[in-house]
Parts: C-alpha cells; structure tokens; sequence
C-alpha cells in the first residue's frame, strides 16, 4: 500500500476544503487502527504541525514508520534538540525518516546537514532527506551533493513540475513521498473551483470535469489513478480527519491506474501554489 497518513490537520486547521476542523482522541485512534488493518506502513507529521507528534504518539502502533521534520533551527532549536523533542512526543527511540522543512536554511547553511547525519549515525534516524516546494530547490541541493533517502514534494494532476527529476532520483535510491494529490481538496470540489478565485482557470476546470467522465471515475480516483501512474512514486501522503474518509481514500486506491492528459497540467504558480491563494474569499 503507498498510501501514508497525513497529520497536519491534527494539530492544525489546514485546508480549503477540511469543514471537520482538528479531529478528536477517539478518531485518530480510529483512524491508525483502520490505517494499521489496510497495510498502510507510514505516518507523516512535523513539529510545525501543532501538536500531532504527541497525538501520534499517544496512540502509535509500533508496526508503522513515522517521518517528521525538522523545524526552522537555532541555537536553542538545534537539530539534535528537535530530533530528541520528537522521539520524546512519539514515545519511540528511532525514527523512520527526518526531513527538512526549510531547505533554504540547509542551502545556506552546510552544516546543518552535517549534524542531521550525526544524528543518523548516532542510530536516532534511519533515514534523512527534506522536504521541497519547487525543482529550483532540489536542483541547488543535489548540487551541493546532499543525496537524500527520502523527498518529500508536491504532486498532483495539475502540478507536475518534479515529474523530470523522477527517474534520477530512482536511480540515487531515493524514496519519493508525494503531498498535495487533491491539491488542499481543490481538486475534490466543483464548488470551490467555481469560486471567484478560481475561474480564471475554468478552462481546466471544464477539461478535467470532461476526462474524469470520461474514464468514469470520482475525483478522488482520478486524482489517485493519475500518480499511482507514476512508479517511480515510493508514497503518496494524504491527510485526514475521520476514518471513513480514509475507507473512501483506501478503496479508491485499488481502481485502475491512468495518467491524466498533459493539457491539465498547469505551472502557473497563482493556481498550483497555495501560499498564492486568497483564502479571505472563499
């Protein structure tokens, strides 16, 4: 199974299209047991996501890997002291995976990658890597020769801009993990597409609605059809906040893979971006 839990909704209210708000005890409990029961391995959160990391912790089964990352750093932030915070909040002495949040601070700053390794081979970590936005960033670290285990990019229907970098990273062992498939749940929701933000882009919005019913499935089937496509793909994180809807998400997951047409792919920042986006009108 290459799905993986999001948790970002756990410690915050995050996206467009959550009207669930933080989910309680009992359903994240709920949910990591279903997610445990359908083979799904990996759980993905962040300091930064308020406080999911102890939420997890409370109610983790030993059985499923866990990512985090690192938050911005300083003296009293330093990576060691993160790292140890979050073993501290997961009750776990290891962790699957720790990324970068701000790579920016890692181009800059060569020794923080030095000290993520340290805590590697001190055995906190298994496996290290970050976490990007754009191809500009991965370009800069690898040239600085800093290979990661794992990345963590957005990926979605719309948004295939790391789609060229897919097989050189394969090549360099490096397990790709994909966030943003529904794009916040935009790509869920005829209602928000048609909301004045964005129909300036209605002429994607009328293409999409005509290939989805064409090849007969939902958009949640679509938009997970298209980047089960990809093999390269190693997880595709996807957040929740009630166990039916990860039920939904997981059978959705067993329909036919096809890849969307290129005439849906869009590079224009102001729609693929969601920091761009003018929420004070939706």
């Amino acid at each position: 199974m290459r799905i993986a839990l999001g948790t970002v909704q756990w410690g915050l209210n995050y996206g467009i299209s959550n009207s669930n708000g933080i989910p309680s005890d009992d359903e994240i409990k709920l949910i990591i047991d279903y997610a445990f029961e359908s083979s799904i391995s990996l759980i993905d959160t962040a300091s930064a996501y308020g406080n999911a990391e102890i939420r997890i912790g409370n109610f983790f089964n030993e059985k499923l890997n866990i990512v985090s990352k690192v938050a911005s750093i300083s003296y009293k932030n330093s990576i060691e002291n993160q790292i140890s915070n979050s073993l501290k909040n997961l009750k776990i002495n290891s962790i699957y995976g720790y990324l970068f949040h701000n790579v920016e601070e890692l181009i800059k700053d060569p020794t923080l990658w030095n000290a993520i390794q340290n805590q590697k081979q001190s055995g906190k970590i298994l496996k290290v890597g970050y976490s990007l936005y754009s191809p500009i960033q991965l370009e800069k670290l690898l040239e600085l020769n800093y290979i990661p285990e794992i990345v963590q990019i957005p990926f979605n229907i719309l948004d295939r801009r790391f789609e060229p970098y897919f097989g050189k990273l394969k090549k360099l062992g490096v397990e790709i993990h994909i966030r943003s498939i529904f794009l916040q749940g935009l790509l869920l929701d005829f209602e928000i597409m048609n909301n004045s933000y964005f129909t300036k882009w209605n002429n994607i919005w009328g293409n999409y609605s005509s290939w989805i019913k064409e090849v007969n499935l939902s958009c949640i089937e679509a938009c997970l059809s298209h980047v089960q496509s990809y093999s390269e793909i190693s997880k595709i994180v996807i957040g929740v906040t009630k166990k039916s809807e990860l039920e939904t998400i997981v059978n959705a997951s067993f329909k036919k893979s096809i890849k969307a047409p290129e005439f849906l792919m869009s590079n224009d920042e102001q729609l693929i971006n969601p920091t761009f986006w003018d929420y004070e009108n939706f």
